[in-house]
C-alpha cells in the first residue's frame, strides 16, 4: 500500500514495505512513469533521474500545426529536462518505507514538481 504523506513541509509517498523490496518498486515506477534513470546510489537509497513534464500536464496548450511551423507561439525556457533525485529511505522499526524528491543539489524539493512527482509514483505504486 502507497500513500502520500508531508514530512518537515514536503510530500513524500509512504510505502507499508521493507527497503529491499520497496526499493525494487520504486525503480520500476520510475520507468513506468516518464522518467530518465540516469544513475542510482541503492547503498544511498537514491536514483537520479531526469524528468519532462508531459505538454498536457503543464497547462499550456500544444502550438497548431503553423505554430510549429513558421515558430509562432510562446517559447518557455523551463520545457527540458529537470534533474532530480528520489530518495528511497527506510524505517526499520515500522517496516515502512518513505520516498521523497531532493532537487540536483540534494536538498528537499517542496515546489509543484515534487508534489506532481510524488503524486505519480503514488499512483503507479497503489
Amino acid at each position: 500500500c502507497a500513500r502520500i504523506v508531508t514530512t518537515g513541509g514536503t510530500p513524500a509517498v509512504q510505502i507499508d514495505e521493507g527497503f529491499d523490496r520497496a526499493w525494487r518498486r520504486v525503480g520500476l515506477s520510475l520507468d513506468r512513469s516518464g522518467f530518465t534513470v540516469e544513475d542510482r546510489d541503492r547503498a544511498q537509497g537514491l536514483y537520479f533521474v531526469r524528468y519532462v513534464v508531459p505538454s498536457s500536464e503543464d497547462g499550456r496548450r500544444e502550438p497548431g500545426l503553423l505554430s510549429r511551423w513558421f515558430g509562432g507561439g510562446s517559447k518557455t525556457a523551463d520545457t527540458g529536462p529537470a534533474r532530480y533525485r528520489i530518495a528511497v529511505r527506510t524505517d526499520s522499526e515500522q517496516q515502512r518505507t518513505l520516498v521523497s524528491v531532493l532537487n540536483a543539489q540534494g536538498t528537499p524539493e517542496s515546489g509543484e514538481a515534487a508534489q506532481r512527482i510524488v503524486k505519480l509514483l503514488a499512483e503507479d505504486l497503489k
